[in-house]
């Protein structure tokens, strides 16, 4: 198909608009397969190039790779992280150096989220006891995982989606490019690696802030809940909630009515109190005081057993950027309801939110102070709606699967590095994983994370999308220009273009937007594209200056008692740090810095 004086310009206008949506938070998925829709509308590429990256076999690879991890993840690996990695140090940059060595290496071979979900609240119960604030050690863990995910294929899904785009530009002899396996890039990692933990280990203390957390957890509940019983006989006694005058407080909320030895969540307005109930309060506790001049309630005398009655706890969630009510008020959402669980707290920027507790509008990044029933961690452990959910360990864990995981994780490794195939072993890794009980089928089709496997899809639609339209030709011929022709130069410009990406929308997304301008570039400076590739690869994984880039790092930042400027202050020397390095080291790897 002979493209069109505009197809350029359409092509380049649907990815920056794309850009924009990702900005704002929408789904990586059904953004880059909305914009890959629209340019088949218009032509740019046919209905068989649009979805020709569906039927590829790198996504078939990254599914079953997913069930690989997830099987390493359900034999309790995790946990055993957990104990090894958080152990004291003599000072706090031995602690650093231990949790961020081992963190990172372990990351290489599990997924980013599901190890900063497990270590977040263990750093934190670890820094209460070595008394270090949590600020100074969570950014650490965070960049430390992050930097190991660049280890292996399977470290982040970033990695996956550049394998998987290359495993479908491979079959072309003229592409120039070869199916990554599963150590290619691991020297390079190891170079990044060890020079972003020496950063961290050295330079991120002095720059860290000593803060605490503004939500605590584990801290005695009445901090932020408070009872007050409904006086027998009294003037409340027989009224509805509405009709006692407890709707619509100024800054408080009921959260349960406790009634012998059953409780009553979320109660409407219309339901009828009795004497002897007593009701829980959360939201600014300042004002409980006025409660006690409503006529028939009487103060409760609370002892240490009455802050976790009949099962209720108090949880802590991150808001994620999936989640269905943002931008809606907690009332209006109907949070209760729909989670069966009442927020009682709110932090954003390293403050606690002031004001009623229903009319605070949820944005992601926010942390959540809930309290409700025992189970509520449990069915949230795989909810997209959060990304951290205090206390989750991963579901049923099966630990002593843990060395026939291991083995079968082995043995896939072996068998791709022998054939140079990666497709075949990893299936047979994902079926061994189901046969031999390391996860259950439902586990392992809850462990692929189809947002992922459209990534990819879409993202080839719009990879034949920027090659066919000469998008590709046009934005490598300017950046090769702004190189001086120096192959170089343009890597250190792909690089840096695909980390501003990373650091303000999903890296998934950032790796398949910035793919095909690499490979665009590549072709105009007559090189190798192979080098791009892995630009981007490790590019779409530097998302350390803002707190949005990356959701592990959204997942610390309420608990960390972070804000936005700690992320600039850290990250943005270490982007500038792992620029250089990484694009030497690349550079390095494939014998540029011999060439003219």
């Amino acid at each position: 198909m002979t493209p069109l004086w505009w197809h350029p310009w359409l092509v380049g206008g649907v990815i920056a608009g794309a850009i924009a949506l990702l900005v704002r938070g929408r789904a990586p998925d059904m953004v880059l397969m909305a914009g890959a829709v629209m340019l088949m509308m218009f032509g740019v590429i046919n209905a068989g190039e649009a979805v020709s990256g569906f039927g590829n076999e790198g996504l078939i690879t990254v599914a079953a790779l997913f069930i690989v991890a997830g099987g390493m993840q359900n034999t309790g690996m995790i946990r055993w992280v957990a104990a090894v990695v958080l152990r004291s140090g003599v000072t706090l940059r031995g602690s650093l150096a231990n949790l961020c060595t081992t963190s990172s290496l372990i990351s290489g071979f599990i997924n980013n989220t599901p190890l900063m979900a497990v270590l977040t609240p263990a750093a934190i119960d670890f820094s209460r006891r070595e008394r270090i604030s949590p600020s100074k050690l969570l950014i650490p863990l965070c960049f430390a995982i992050t930097l190991g995910g660049t280890l292996t294929l399977i470290g982040t899904s970033s990695n996956l989606v550049v394998a998987g785009l290359v495993e479908a530009d491979a079959k072309s002899p003229a592409s120039g490019l070869t199916p990554i396996g599963f150590f290619d890039f691991t020297l390079v990692g190891i170079v990044v690696a060890v020079v972003g933990v020496a950063y961290l280990v050295f330079v991120a203390p002095i720059l860290l802030p000593d803060r605490v957390p503004v939500l605590l957890p584990s801290a005695d509940a009445r901090q932020y809940t408070a009872r007050l019983a409904v006086t027998k006989g009294g003037a409340s006694d027989g009224k509805s909630i509405a009709e006692a005058g407890l709707r619509r407080l100024s800054g408080l909320f009921l959260v349960e009515i406790e009634r012998g030895d059953d409780s009553i969540s979320a109660p409407s307005p219309n339901q009828r109190l009795r004497g002897g109930d007593h009701l829980v309060f959360a939201g600014a506790l300042e004002e409980v005081i006025s409660l006690r001049g409503i006529a028939g309630l009487e103060s409760v005398a609370e002892s240490p057993d009455t802050t976790n009655p009949r099962g209720r706890s108090l949880v802590e969630a991150v808001v994620s950027k999936s989640f269905p009510g943002l931008n809606q008020s907690i009332r209006e959402f109907g949070f209760r309801a729909r989670y069966d669980a009442a927020v009682i707290a709110v932090a954003r920027n390293g403050e606690r939110v002031s004001g009623r507790i229903g009319d605070i509008v949820l944005e992601a990044g926010d942390t959540l102070l809930i309290e409700t029933d025992s189970g509520f961690v449990e069915r949230n452990r795989r909810s997209r709606d959060f990304y951290l959910v205090s206390g989750v360990q991963g579901g049923e864990v099966r630990p002593e699967r843990a060395g026939i995981a291991l083995v079968i994780t082995v043995l896939m490794i072996a068998t791709a590095t022998a054939t140079g195939n990666m497709l075949g072993p990893a299936l047979a890794a994902a079926i061994a994983m189901i046969v031999t009980s390391c996860l259950r089928a439902s586990d392992a089709r809850a462990s692929i994370d189809l947002s992922i496997l459209v990534v990819i899809g879409a993202g080839l639609g719009l990879s034949h999308a920027v090659e066919s339209s000469g998008l590709g030709a046009a934005v490598g011929q300017f950046i090769v220009g702004l190189g001086a022709g120096s192959v170089i130069a343009s890597l250190a410009a792909v690089y840096l273009a695909t980390a501003v990406l990373t650091n303000f929308i999903a890296n998934s997304a950032a790796a398949a937007i910035a793919y095909p301008l690499a490979i665009g570039t590549a072709s105009q400076a007559g090189a190798d594209p192979m080098p791009f590739v892995f630009a981007v690869l490790f590019a779409s994984c530097a998302a350390f200056s803002t707190p949005i880039g990356y959701q592990t790092n959204l997942m610390i930042y309420g608990p960390g008692g972070y804000r936005f400027s700690d992320f600039v202050r850290v990250g943005l020397p270490l982007n500038a740090l792992l620029l250089v390095v990484t694009v030497a080291a690349i550079a390095w790897r494939h014998g540029l810095l011999t060439t003219p």
